[in-house]
């Protein structure tokens, strides 16, 4: 993920979460096509008080998924 968000103290740092629509940005798709991810599980997302969320984690995954599916 090349998205940096500057700290308090100058530096910056990568979030751990990201909203659908910096996904569909990070992967160039659509936000719909994000939420249809979503609910058909091939992302993995948290929920924080009705907010979701998508870790770097699970987007790395999910990369890596679609990579395994090419070869």
């Amino acid at each position: 993920m090349s998205t940096s968000v500057p700290s308090p103290s100058g530096a910056t740092t990568v979030p751990l979460l990201y909203k659908p629509e910096e996904v569909a940005v990070q992967l160039r798709i659509s936000r719909t096509k994000v939420y249809a991810l979503l609910r058909s599980g091939a992302i993995r997302s948290i929920k924080i008080d009705g907010c979701r969320r998508i870790s770097a984690t699970a987007l790395v995954e999910y990369v890596a998924q679609l990579e395994g599916r090419a070869a």
